[in-house]
């Protein structure tokens, strides 16, 4: 195998090696006493406010993107990592390695201030007067 086979399978490794170690399943028992059938459709209650619905949709939308762009994060500040080490000192490829890493850092606080700004603004709206 080549070193760049071998790098890349230690990577997949340790990257993958926590959703391994810690999965936990349910019996069948377990799973057909906790399973919930549900009785509406969407997220929205029956009798909730139009305000409250949209804002749950909202902030149900906002949180997948949450979940992608935190693992979009990581995936870059792994590549940029990655072309760090194999820049083996050249200027112009550690410098787009670390450009890579501020840009992955600025997008993930881009987003998790939105996401912020979001919940901030929905609570203010479903309860007036209360942050």
């Amino acid at each position: 195998m080549k070193i760049n086979q071998i790098i890349s399978l230690i990577t997949l490794f340790i990257l993958l090696a926590p959703y391994f170690s810690l999965a936990q399943g349910q019996s069948p028992g377990d799973f057909l006493k906790n399973f919930i059938i549900p009785t509406q459709v969407g997220i929205c209650n029956q009798g909730e406010s139009l305000t409250n619905c949209v804002i749950r949709i909202i902030e149900f939308v906002l949180r997948l993107i949450m979940i992608i762009a935190i693992g979009l994060a990581a995936i870059m500040i792994v590549w940029a990592g990655i072309l760090y080490i194999r820049g083996g000192g050249d200027d112009k490829k550690i410098g787009e390695a670390k450009n890579r890493l501020i840009f992955a850092a600025i997008g993930l606080v881009v987003a998790i201030l939105a996401w912020v700004i979001v919940l901030i603004l929905s609570r203010w709206v479903t309860t007036p007067g209360q942050l």
